[in-house]
C-alpha cells in the first residue's frame, strides 16, 4: 500500500480550490484509491463527517462540498459515526486526526461503507463555476483561481488536444452547454476580458510575448491566462469570480 501526500498548499478554509485541486489528481490515481480531503472551516459544528464511493474511488472527509467535482451520479455515501472507527478521543477541533485519517485507514482495511454509519441521500455540493454558450456560439466562464505562478485558471474547459491547434471540447461540471461542433481551432479564438481586452492563444508559456497576457490550455485541460515568465494575476488585475468570453476572432462584442 502506498500513501501519497497530494498537497498542503491549499489557502486556509477554501473549499473550492480544493475541490477543484482533487479533480485535477484524480484521473492519476489507480481505481481503488482512498481520498482523505480535509479542508474544514466548520469542524466542530453540525457539519457532517461522509465516506463516499463513486467512480470507483473513495473519498473520506467533511461533508462540505471538498467532494463536488468528483462525485458522479453512481455515488453511495455515509455519516462517519461509528465510534468504533475513530479515535476513542475526538476533539472539536482536529477531526482530520480524529475521525477522517481513521476512517480512511478502515476503509483500507476492508471495513465497507456501510459500517461507518448511517447513508447520506443529499451530499453537500458546491455551486458550479460559470460554464455557458451564447446564441453566438461564444463559452462564457470565470477565473476561479490564481495559482503558485500567477497563473489565472478559468472555468473554460476541458479542452482535450486532437492535432496541432485543434481541442475537442469537453466539459468538466455536470451543468454544462450542449455543443453541436465540440472541436475548437483556438488559434481563430480570443479570451476576451470584462475590460474587452481580447487575448490571444499561444500553445507554451514561452510563445507569449514579454509584458503581455495570453491564453492557454493548462495539463488539466482548462483554459488559463499566462504571461511569459511573469504573473498574470499581477499583470490582468483580475480576480476569482470575473466573467471571461472565448470567442472567435472578429466577433461582435455583445
Amino acid at each position: 500500500m502506498s500513501i501519497i501526500d497530494l498537497t498542503h498548499e491549499i489557502p486556509p478554509g477554501d473549499i473550492r480550490r480544493a475541490a477543484i485541486l482533487l479533480w485535477q489528481a484524480k484521473p492519476y490515481f489507480p481505481l481503488g484509491t482512498i481520498f482523505c480531503s480535509v479542508v474544514d472551516p466548520g469542524v466542530g459544528t453540525s457539519r457532517r463527517g461522509m465516506i463516499a464511493q463513486s467512480g470507483g474511488y473513495t473519498f473520506v472527509g467533511p461533508d462540505n462540498g471538498i467532494f463536488t467535482f468528483v462525485l458522479g451520479e453512481d455515488i453511495r455515501a455515509w455519516e462517519l459515526q461509528n465510534p468504533d472507527l475513530r479515535l476513542q478521543k475526538v476533539g472539536s477541533t482536529f477531526h482530520g486526526r480524529d475521525i477522517f485519517a481513521p476512517s480512511a485507514a478502515f476503509s483500507a482495511k476492508g471495513i465497507p461503507g456501510s459500517e461507518f454509519g448511517p447513508p447520506i441521500d443529499n451530499p453537500c455540493r458546491l455551486s458550479e463555476p460559470r460554464l455557458l454558450l451564447s446564441a453566438t456560439g461564444t463559452i462564457e466562464g470565470e477565473i476561479l483561481f490564481a495559482d503558485h505562478f500567477g497563473n489565472l485558471l478559468t472555468s473554460l474547459g476541458s479542452f482535450q488536444h486532437i492535432d496541432e491547434n485543434k481541442y475537442k471540447f469537453v466539459p468538466w461540471i455536470r451543468q454544462h452547454p450542449a455543443i453541436e461542433e465540440p472541436e475548437f481551432d483556438l488559434s481563430k479564438y480570443v479570451l476576451r476580458m470584462p475590460s474587452d481586452v481580447e487575448i490571444p492563444w499561444v500553445p507554451t508559456f514561452a510563445e507569449s510575448e514579454i509584458n503581455s497576457l495570453s491564453y492557454l490550455v493548462g495539463s488539466s485541460g482548462l483554459l488559463e491566462i499566462v504571461a511569459n515568465r511573469q504573473s498574470a494575476i499581477e499583470l490582468s488585475g483580475l480576480k476569482s469570480g470575473d466573467v471571461i468570453k472565448l470567442t472567435s476572432k472578429g466577433a461582435y462584442h455583445g
